[in-house]
């Protein structure tokens, strides 16, 4: 069964962890209590508007989960232990929340909701009542508990499976290196995507050049990396922006 456990509003401007660094880091506490395996991390980017009272760049995180027991009574233990890991973890004056449901459960209601998100103001209430009305777990963690919004957010585009860019994946993204051959990364279970104007295949013995920042997009609910070719050779199409290091 898979799970989609959405997080937000941890962190504080300037401070650190990032929500993303702290989805990575909640993600390998509850693989490392043998409760689920991690498929992988994704971000979003929910609208940024001074209407929003968003902490930092109002980018939730949805941790994407594998287990074997679809039991009610264990989602409630996974959905405890992740709410205690996040509430001592966030940084002081954050807001956060999380939301956790089953994601074969999770409806268009719910990816409506994501993509609402994203592009107009939408209020707590709402994300609390379509949460109950679907069964999905929800709670407020500290603050205005407004987190509650992104993370409900995150799991509806995660669901929805074609918003978002992965922060990780099981067997890790961080440790790729520089240049990666192509069938490397499909070994990883990373489809190759060329974005130049005719589409080119990516062969096989291709040697992607990364700058040492792998994040695959949420594609068709698959994680999909966007190359190009260059005067250089194939390359990354998406590429590390100044502010990375610290969300995520």
């Amino acid at each position: 069964m898979r799970f989609l456990l959405g997080i937000d509003d941890t962190d504080v401007l300037g401070q650190r962890p990032g929500t993303g660094r702290l989805a990575r880091d909640l993600a390998a506490h509850l693989e490392g209590r043998g409760l689920a395996r991690l498929f992988g991390v994704v971000r979003h980017q929910l609208l940024v508007d001074p209407r929003i009272p968003y902490t930092s760049h109002n980018s939730p995180a949805c941790v994407i989960l594998e287990a074997d027991a679809p039991r009610h009574a264990f989602a409630q233990e996974l959905f405890d232990v992740a709410a205690g890991y996040v509430a001592q973890r966030s940084a002081q004056g954050s807001d956060p929340g999380i939301c956790l449901g089953e994601a074969p459960l999770i409806n268009q209601d719910v990816a409506g909701f994501g993509c609402r998100a994203s592009q107009e103001v939408v209020a707590k209430s709402e994300a609390i009542a379509l949460a109950d009305k679907h069964g999905l777990l929800c709670a407020e963690l500290g603050g205005t508990g407004d987190g509650v919004i992104g993370a409900l957010a995150a799991v509806g585009l995660t669901a929805e499976g074609n918003a978002g860019r992965f922060l990780e994946l099981a067997g890790g993204l961080r440790s790729l290196g520089e240049s990666v051959p192509a069938h490397v990364l499909r070994s990883r279970e990373i489809s190759l995507l060329s974005v130049s104007r005719n589409g080119e295949a990516v062969p096989s013995n291709a040697l992607i050049r990364t700058g040492d920042w792998v994040r695959p997009r949420l594609i068709g609910g698959r994680p999909v990396l966007l190359v190009e070719p260059t005067a250089e050779g194939w390359s990354c199409f998406d590429r590390k922006a100044k502010h990375e290091e610290a969300v995520e």
